[in-house]
């Protein structure tokens, strides 16, 4: 049988459970039920939805008139519970019009997550749909067959408990969120790392198609906010206009339960006419910039952009995404943009590091980065000289949460620590890819002092250790026998930990020297065999 199509054309239409008063357009009143229990029916005139608007799993309701309003407290209905409840399948609810922008007040209320929502929404309409009075929200399934949808003041929701589905869109149909930051958001619910890439296809204005993605790495699902507009400040929102080496876009994105929390993958397609002179010229050092209070960061990677896949057709030639990770940084709001750097291909992360015991119970470690290079964390490790293995200490994340820092940056930490021998510290940094090296090994005594020069064992039978403090900066390790004859000298060349030997018993000076050949200092070494 053959789909019925169903033209509802009456100015006063309305169903009730209880007495009704003829209201202009379509109106369901306060305690009214209306359902479309099947096939496909039209609405010519506005709809006022002040109860309950139920679309059944096989329905689908085309609407064509200039405005559809839901009161807050009104409901739109599937089949479940006889056609009173929001947890069937539900069915389709078209706006439809080639001659007027249409309005909807949705009736949604986003900061306490209440109100009316559609279950699946289609937008066909070639001058587009706007929010107005309020905000709106779409439980399973938004399709954008034709037009815009603009957003200005007002929040459009999508899922619920999780991401829902945006469908159809591209560089002629998304969501318009009004270039102004605050204001206009598109929200997905609840997204978490099973969710993979979710997808917010919005623009700052018409014919400025800049979408945003969000791939969570987080078991734990958190709403995500995405609004877009015009022009990049050097310190947000102040400040002098970054046109040459930006997108002269910004993305205001945030998170709305747990802020600050979790590892998230922020992707941004940028369209290459928006794109700054220097910008181009830098293009292949393309990259995501946070801003971290005072400006704008330097991210990694850097890389040329890749043609625009954040839509649902083929990629667009005509803009770039850059992606880059995130962690423990995404706020509400944080604000993000592109911009050039220098190349990270060839920059490695170089550590500095030492270790100084500060009293008979504590050690300070401290370590230097500079540059730093797609860090995620620091983990200290300490072995004992009783001990054959290291254990990890503690964990310190990186300050610039994976990025990229070409100024120096300082650590340090206390490790509670009484060992009365010598204790080992190195530091192990991991990288964003989970890829990892460690530094020199440090050796501290358990008597506390300034910077120290360590020998051990002592006596020994042959072979024996030193350990240079880094910030004594020796340069060489002399050794005199009893009568003042130097026999052997060992350059330093940057270690801190350097094994010796020596074969011939007797009293020997071993002595640290400074680059100026100044003697730091001397000690006693027995060699007994």
């Amino acid at each position: 049988m053959g789909k019925i199509t169903r033209y509802i054309i009456v100015a006063g239409f309305f169903l009730c459970s209880r007495l009704a008063i003829a209201q202009p357009g379509f109106y369901v009143p306060t305690a009214g039920k209306i359902f479309f229990n099947g096939d496909t029916a039209t609405i010519f005139f506005n709809v006022i939805n002040y109860g309950s608007f139920g679309v059944g799993k096989k329905a689908f309701v085309n609407f064509t008139a200039p405005v559809w309003e839901n009161a807050p407290l009104s409901l739109i209905t599937d089949e479940s519970n006889g056609g009173n409840g929001a947890s069937g399948t539900g069915g389709w609810i078209r706006f439809l019009s080639d001659s007027i922008r249409q309005q909807l007040i949705g009736g949604y209320n986003a900061a306490i997550k209440s109100g009316p929502a559609f279950c699946y929404l289609q937008i066909q309409n070639p001058l587009g749909v706007e929010l107005t009075e309020s905000s709106a929200k779409v439980r399973k399934e938004i399709l954008l067959s034709e037009g815009l949808v603009y957003l200005k003041d007002y929040i459009l929701a999508v899922g619920d408990n999780d991401p829902g589905k945006i469908s159809g869109y591209d560089s002629s149909r998304y969501f318009v969120t009004g270039n102004k930051r605050g204001a206009g958001f598109l929200i997905r619910e609840n997204i978490r790392s099973a969710d993979g890439r979710i997808d917010f296809p919005v623009g700052s204005r018409d014919d400025a198609y800049t979408p945003a993605a969000i791939k969570s790495n987080s078991l734990q699902g958190d709403d995500y906010y995405v609004n877009v507009f015009d022009s990049v400040k050097a310190e947000r929102p102040i400040g002098n206009y970054l046109f040459e080496e930006s997108v002269n876009k910004t993305w205001e994105i945030g998170k709305r339960f747990q802020p600050d929390a979790g590892n998230v993958e922020i992707f941004l397609q940028h369209l290459n006419a928006d794109e700054g002179s220097f910008f181009t010229l830098n293009k292949r050092n393309a990259y995501v910039s946070r801003f971290n209070g005072t400006g704008w960061d330097l991210g990694s990677p850097q890389s040329y952009p890749a043609p625009g896949y954040l839509t649902s057709g083929t990629p667009l030639t005509n803009s770039g995404v850059n992606n880059r990770v995130f962690y423990n940084t995404v706020s509400s709001p944080s604000y993000f943009t592109k911009l050039t750097g220098y190349g990270d291909s060839l920059l490695q992360t170089m550590v500095w590091f030492n270790a100084r015991r500060t009293g008979y119970s504590a050690v300070d470690v401290y370590w230097k980065t500079k540059p730093e290079i797609n860090v995620q964390y620091f983990i200290v490790q300490r072995r004992l000289s009783n001990e054959t293995d290291f254990t990890n200490m503690d964990t310190v994340s990186s300050q610039v949460n994976g990025g990229i820092s070409l100024a120096e940056l300082n650590y340090s930490l206390i490790d509670p620590n009484s060992y009365s021998g010598i204790s080992f510290y190195r530091l192990k940094t991991v990288n964003t890819d989970t890829t990892f090296f460690y530094s020199n090994i440090i050796a501290v005594g358990g008597k506390p002092g300034g910077p120290l020069i360590l020998l051990w064992p002592n006596p020994t039978p042959d072979k024996f250790y030193v350990s240079c403090d880094p910030a004594l900066r020796v340069q060489a390790i002399v050794i005199w026998n009893a009568i003042g004859q130097k026999i052997k000298q060992e350059n330093v060349n940057g270690r801190t930990i350097i094994e010796m030997n020596l074969t011939v018993s007797g009293s020997y000076l071993v002595g640290f020297v400074a680059a100026d050949g100044t003697i730091i200092e001397t000690k006693k070494l027995i060699v007994a065999r």
